[in-house]
């Protein structure tokens, strides 16, 4: 408990007209002055005579309320999912109603889970980086971080004879214009950035809001204050959130329309100049250039089919990339800022740790769910690297560090060879995805990890009902400045 239990603080007005109501909410007061209750007052905010008036000068009261609380914390979690989030391009036959409630689902998602959002924007982070390095080393020097994220959000459409148009991620487009079938887009990165509508004045008051709930944070920390589980909540998707939209940093907001990218040539000219070079007949099942990358995997395209739930979307070929695609595991300085991000988003939860609960038994479920939270995050991240060292031979290399370091140039030349190759290989079949072992093996963790999630958030609202006194009180920040 904080050293200051209680907070009172009393209106005496009218009290001589016999006023019952008046008189029953004073006896806690009264019983204070008299000793009577162990209860201390920690703020009054002005007394009245008994002709119910005030004399003299009334300071600002230095407390807030639990409406207070509750304002700022969902205005900054709306305010911060609504501007920071970076959709795809939607189909041309996407109504205003869809495309709000998608926003809709993808801001719920976001405080639900904004460290899966994160990942996501991580993947297409590495995507863009791989799609820059490929353009460049064809000669096309001018392709940049803004045109890959637009490409592969879809903002180029492929229109040509025997088929629909269908819009191109950055990887089909690099194979076309390599191979001669469309002409390399004459779009500069200040044209896509004119066509997003990235709004100033909301990232202005957004980061202000931001900013506010973190200082104030902070300063409550510095004075001893509570803090209520349900602002170390939204602590922690702001500051996912914020890591989020620095990995879209580059990437076009809320752009309505592709791009058309016209190609004289037939579809079926198109596969059936790749089928020749490889021997083989392509089938495809979200659009003809599935030979080329497949646009995922994904939920809406993956684990839906696999679940025999509605595939979304249905029409063939597709005519928006979903949202939930995950083009490529991030790696290098994505995948390190990917981990340092889940783990200080899940870190924050076990910060709570010692925060005082309504009851013990509310206490023990928040260590847990914490626990739960950062435990699984942290044993993803170990496998992962061991996974990660395997491929890039990284455990080879420490052993040769230590037992032949003559043979370490020739062993990371053969490896960088290698990846070489993996990457000029056509894509894995995403269409077996996932496996079944996989999906099992993930999917109970999967389910433990949400519950653990959406008790903190439940938490959040039900401490309310009892917290600590000095979650009311306001900061002193005159204290931080210069004064005699």
């Amino acid at each position: 408990m904080s050293p200051i239990p209680v907070v009172l603080a009393a209106l005496f007005a009218r009290s001589a007209t016999g006023d019952e109501e008046v008189i029953e909410n004073l006896t806690p007061l009264t019983n204070i002055l008299n000793g009577t209750d162990e209860s201390t007052i920690v703020a009054l905010d002005f007394i009245a005579t008994p002709d119910g008036r005030v004399r003299g000068w009334v300071e600002q009261s230095n407390l807030r309320g639990t409406w207070d609380i509750v304002w700022t914390c969902l205005v900054t979690t709306f305010i911060c999912t609504y501007t920071l989030l970076n959709l795809n391009i939607p189909a041309p036959s996407d109504t205003p109603w869809i495309l709000i409630k998608r926003r809709l689902f993808w801001m719920v998602f976001a405080v639900f889970a904004p460290e899966i959002v994160l990942t996501y924007a991580a993947g297409q982070w590495s995507r863009a980086k791989h799609s820059v390095k490929a353009f460049h080393g064809s000669g096309y020097t001018k392709w940049s971080l803004k045109l890959a994220f637009f490409a592969d959000m879809g903002g180029f459409r492929l229109s040509c004879p025997g088929t629909d148009p269908f819009p191109l991620n950055a990887k089909q487009l690099h194979w076309l214009v390599v191979n001669g079938f469309v002409d390399y887009p004459k779009t500069s990165p200040a044209e896509i950035w004119d066509k997003s509508k990235q709004d100033r004045l909301a990232k202005l008051i957004t980061s202000f809001q931001i900013g506010y709930l973190v200082v104030q944070c902070i300063g409550r920390l510095a004075q001893g204050l509570a803090i209520t589980t349900l602002e170390l909540n939204t602590l922690a998707i702001v500051v996912c959130s914020l890591m989020t939209a620095f990995t879209w940093l580059h990437k076009p907001s809320d752009v309505a329309t592709p791009i058309d990218l016209h190609s004289p040539f037939d579809i079926a000219d198109i596969i059936r100049d790749e089928s020749k070079s490889c021997n083989q007949t392509h089938t495809w099942t979200n659009t003809p250039l599935d030979f080329i990358d497949q646009n995922g995997p994904g939920w809406s395209m993956n684990v839906q089919p696999f679940m025999t739930l509605p595939v979304i979307p249905e029409q063939r070929p597709i005519q928006r990339i979903p949202n939930d695609r995950f083009p490529m595991d991030p790696y290098g300085t994505q995948e390190y800022f990917l981990c340092f991000a889940t783990l200080v988003f899940t870190g924050l939860h076990v910060a709570g740790w010692n925060m005082s609960f309504p009851t013990y038994t509310e206490q023990v479920l928040w260590r847990v769910a914490s626990l739960i939270l950062f435990g699984v995050t942290a044993a993803f991240w170990i496998l992962e690297t061991m996974a990660s060292w395997v491929r890039l031979g990284r455990w080879k290399m420490l052993y040769l560090y230590f037992f032949d370091r003559a043979a370490i140039p020739r062993f990371r030349q053969a490896t960088f060879d290698r990846l070489d190759q993996e990457e000029q290989e056509k894509p894995r079949d995403i269409s077996t995805l996932p496996l079944p072992w996989e999906f099992w093996s993930i999917a109970p963790i999967a389910i433990l990890y949400g519950i653990a999630r959406v008790y903190q958030l439940v938490e959040g609202f039900m401490e309310l009902r009892e917290i600590d006194a000095s979650a009311f009180v306001h900061v002193e920040w005159t204290q931080y400045l210069p004064h005699v």
